[in-house]
């Protein structure tokens, strides 16, 4: 179910965009099908988890003296000394979603774009304006549906002058790949505005969400979070 919009800053972003993120509460309802995050592996079959990336860093020729996998710099295996090709899918991998191969990804009707603008009244999702645009908040190689409840129509604006991503506010840990956003007190806005409507199921799920963040720190499933 989409809730609201994020701005997020786009400037730590390799295409200096800023970034509209969907706002989501159970973003599995749009297709997405998440699974444990797994970690790269090269050809050879070794796993490239952070660590062994580091040591795949000392072990370039001109270490110290190049740049970091951590800073952009190319991945070494340790174990072959190759520098292998990180695919789509295995980056989708490991952020812990279920990739959908490019060959089953299905483009979105006439139809069911008109059923979308029908159901903003031809109005970007986002602000009043026109929409001219049709995009899927969970996008395809995510598992993200054709179906309406995942299908966004934007205007110019929001369209060309965004990148596009998605955050489940079920899902706190979700929260750590936008940047500069705070999981905690957008959860307890949100859990108000839902008081307020008496939509009971989500505000209980919100007050469980918040009670545990207090006790605990959730756990990143986002292995390569800052090098994505």
């Amino acid at each position: 179910m989409y809730v609201t919009a994020y701005f997020e800053d786009g400037e730590h972003h390799h295409n200096r965009k800023p970034h509209l993120v969907f706002v989501l509460a159970n973003a599995e309802s749009h297709g997405i099908r998440r699974i444990e995050p797994e970690p790269y592996t090269c050809e050879c079959g070794a796993e490239l988890t952070p660590e062994a990336l580091d040591a795949g860093d000392e072990g370039k020729a001109s270490w110290p003296n190049c740049k970091s996998w951590r800073n952009g710099g190319q991945k070494r295996c340790p174990e072959c000394g190759e520098y292998p090709s990180i695919g789509r899918e295995q980056h989708i991998r490991a952020r812990g979603y279920r990739p959908t191969p490019k060959d089953e990804i299905k483009q979105v009707t006439a139809r069911q774009r008109e059923d979308a603008m029908k159901k903003t009244d031809g109005q970007c999702l986002v602000c009043d304006e026109e929409a001219s645009y049709v995009v899927r908040m969970v996008p395809p190689r995510y598992g993200g549906s054709r179906e309406l409840e995942n299908l966004a129509p934007l205007c110019d604006h929001h369209y060309e002058n965004y990148g596009h991503m998605f955050a489940d506010i079920l899902v706190p840990p979700e929260w750590n790949k936008i940047h500069g956003a705070e999981w905690r007190p957008l959860a307890t806005e949100l859990r108000d505005q839902f008081d307020e409507l008496g939509v009971d199921g989500i505000v209980e799920t919100l007050n469980q969400l918040l009670a545990t963040d207090q006790e605990q720190e959730w756990d990143d499933p986002f292995l390569y979070l800052d090098q994505q």
